[in-house]
């Protein structure tokens, strides 16, 4: 295990779950539950004065009503539909340089949160700095994948948790 106390570098930072062969998702949902996952995505994500969350369509509408907007966070969903409705605390955005600059003006820390496509746009973006990856140490049957992590070295895990039949773990990776 490497020292958690990396210094954090100011920038995008991802926030994933991932089974051995990068699948992220699975018909529009996440292929399993794990509740522990959800407390380490709930503290990641809300560790900062004026945390932010972007995401896109599909992942704001896979968020249960009584969850959304994610609380403790600024969310903004990402869209291509002009017309697409959101309530007044959310923000909008058409692309992800919009939905960024959106960010950059509403917190101060910067969390990409799904789905697949937006997650392919924050690891080509020189912005991106920082991926918090649960790695699951399962093959599940998902539709949906993380792109490589090219350019980014893991600084950090945690020891193996066991949930149910799986276990998983917490990993940092930065792109330096």
């Amino acid at each position: 295990m490497a020292d958690k106390t990396t210094d954090m570098i100011p920038g995008l930072e991802l926030v994933v779950a991932a089974d051995k062969n990068m699948g992220i998702g699975r018909e529009g949902d996440l292929p399993w539950r794990f509740k522990k996952d959800m407390a380490f995505f709930r503290e990641t994500t809300q560790d900062a004065d004026n945390p932010v969350v972007i995401m896109g369509r599909k992942t704001w509408e896979s968020i249960p009503h009584r969850f959304r907007p994610l609380k403790g966070r600024y969310n903004i969903v990402l869209t291509r539909q002009s017309d697409y409705q959101v309530p007044l605390n959310v923000g909008l955005a058409q692309s992800f340089d919009d939905a960024v600059a959106l960010a950059k003006t509403m917190g101060d820390r910067y969390f990409i949160i799904g789905g697949g496509h937006i997650y392919g746009l924050a690891l080509a973006s020189p912005d991106t700095h920082i991926v918090h990856l649960t790695e699951v140490d399962a093959e599940f049957s998902c539709d949906t994948f993380l792109p490589a992590l090219d350019g980014f070295q893991r600084v950090w895990w945690d020891e193996w948790i066991e949930e149910g039949d799986h276990r998983f773990r917490f990993t940092r990776w930065v792109r330096p």
